[in-house]
């Protein structure tokens, strides 16, 4: 791994409990990233304490390894990953092997060809592997972000994405729970109108081990109130634009 003080690419992976996958997904990742011909860092962003062997795991493999601050969430996770990355282009991608190392691959390539790139379920080609009830949550979620936000995309919850690493540092974050990948997406979108969002389809696998962190009743309040508060910027940076023609 470059210890480049910009380098090319930083991997952002919130990983609770997830000493397991790592196991496998890290070295699988420094071989798509050694492969590309770029500088890079891994950065892991723990649980707020040691519960599993996820510091080690990350030492042996050349990732850096951080314990989450505070209260430990996966929006909190994000934000704190997003702080401590360095990179140009940045990835955020999951740790419990939904997320295919080897797809960087394909989202590096378009790199220039777009400010944002999402790995997406919902174009055509892409797929998920997930339980049907998890498939309609997340196509219920979908749908309604985007006819209330008016969104332009077919994926808006998948947190598989290439950014760029400046671009995402200057976002204020608020959300702590998986509607930061919604919140992302949509402040990007306001203080961007002009950014150019590309989707790739991609095959979303089930996690290799372990189980999922998803509070059911968490996530719909959630993101009840997080659609809520972004209609209201949306609007208001929609008042604010038309105030200045």
């Amino acid at each position: 791994m470059s210890q480049a003080v910009a380098p090319a690419l930083s991997v952002v992976i919130p990983a609770y409990e997830e000493a397991e996958n790592l196991r496998g997904m890290l070295p699988a990742l420094h071989q798509t990233l050694g492969g590309l011909g770029i500088s890079y860092e891994i950065v892991i962003i723990d649980a707020h304490e040691k519960r599993d062997d996820t510091a080690e795991v990350c030492t042996a493999n050349g990732a850096r390894h951080y314990y989450g601050e505070g209260k430990s969430s996966y929006g909190g996770a994000i934000q704190q990953g997003i702080r401590l990355s360095l990179g140009e282009r940045v990835v955020i991608m999951d740790a419990d092997g939904s997320h295919n190392p080897s797809f960087i691959a394909t989202l590096w390539a378009d790199r220039d060809r777009a400010d944002l790139l999402i790995a997406s379920r919902y174009v055509p080609g892409g797929h998920t592997d997930n339980p049907k009830i998890l498939i309609w949550m997340s196509l219920f979620v979908n749908i309604v972000f985007r006819i209330v936000l008016g969104l332009r995309v077919a994926d808006v919850s998948n947190s598989f994405r290439l950014y760029r690493g400046a671009d995402l540092r200057a976002l204020r974050l608020e959300c702590v729970h998986f509607d930061i990948v919604e919140e992302i997406l949509v402040k990007l979108s306001i203080y961007h109108p002009a950014y150019r969002i590309k989707e790739i389809p991609f095959f979303f696998e089930q996690r290799n081990a372990g189980k999922t962190k998803r509070d059911l009743v968490a996530f719909a309040i959630s993101y009840v109130t997080t659609l809520r508060q972004l209609w209201k910027l949306k609007h208001a940076a929609s008042r604010d634009l038309k105030a200045t023609k």
